[in-house]
């Protein structure tokens, strides 16, 4: 996939260079950091019904509706803040991913509360804005050092190099597959479906892109569940794509929500992400 670059901290700084080479994702990363900028002065609420579209989703961790999420009075008077350490985005321009860090606090300038991840999912809108349609975070420790970052490899989307014909169906079809066999076997059926730099989200770990770490957390993920994939958005290029859900019961009783984000490695849709939120026990 066409695009991929790295986004430091220092980015926040002083970044010119780095975007005169990658103009594509130029405005989506402006778009990041307008919406972190917009929540440090203006608080969550605004931020994010501002920069999320009017469909996006979230997950708290149920998949909610941005709307049902943030638009009650007064929203949550807590400090987010967050930036992105790598972004991607498809051949066609017009959808693309953020990864990165955040912390939350009570206030402005109190201690940290809680550090984690999160996932974007951006669109580029009829009149040129980029937007937030899927918005995902899992909480762990906090670090000890800055996250390393990394750069997705190039996708299918190169001269000369055939697109399924129907992408988003191609997808539908990789996503029911997967959740037959994960009913079966559980996690594990994921990996000969990750790519090349795929990267696992879980709470209570950072970003897992080492082989071992991803077989250990997908032996975590119990056989039984089954889902129904309500969101699919594939770029015109057929090169990116992501989905979202609710996931049955495990063998164990267990539902989560998911957010994948697939690219087309060769002639096949890989997962690049796959994030999973397990939902707390239902009150007996």
């Amino acid at each position: 996939m066409q695009g991929f670059i790295k986004v430091i901290s220092g980015l926040l700084l002083s970044g010119s260079a780095l975007l005169a080479q990658t103009p594509t994702l130029e405005p989506v990363l402006k778009a990041e950091l307008a919406f972190a900028k917009l929540a440090e002065e203006k608080g969550i609420r605004t931020a994010f019904l501002a920069s999320l579209t009017e469909d996006a989703r979230v997950f708290t961790p149920r998949m909610i509706s941005a709307k049902a999420q943030y638009g009650p009075e007064p929203g949550d008077s807590g400090h987010l803040v967050w930036y992105p350490e790598a972004m991607g985005i498809a051949a066609s321009g017009d959808l693309a991913w953020s990864l990165g860090p955040w912390t939350y606090a009570m206030k402005k300038g109190g201690p940290v509360l809680v550090n984690g991840h999160f996932l974007s999912m951006w669109q580029k809108q009829a009149d040129g804005a980029w937007k937030v349609e899927a918005d995902i975070g899992v909480p762990h420790g906090a670090p000890e050092t800055p996250a390393r970052c990394f750069e997705a490899g190039k996708g299918a989307s190169a001269p000369g190099r055939a697109l399924p014909p129907d992408a988003t169906v191609a997808l539908r079809q990789k996503e029911a597959a997967l959740s037959a066999a994960w009913r079966l076997k559980g996690g594990t059926v994921l990996v000969p479906e990750l790519a090349r730099e795929a990267r696992l989200l879980r709470p209570r770990s950072f970003p897992l892109g080492e082989t071992a770490a991803i077989q250990r957390a997908l032996e975590a993920d119990r056989p039984g569940s089954t889902w129904e994939v309500p969101r699919v958005h594939v770029a015109p290029s057929g090169d990116l794509g992501w989905t979202c859900g609710e996931t049955g019961p495990d063998d164990q009783g267990r539902t989560a929500s998911f957010l994948r984000v697939w690219i087309l490695e060769g002639a096949d849709w890989k997962v690049l992400f796959d994030v999973r939120l397990p939902h707390p026990p239902s009150p007996k």
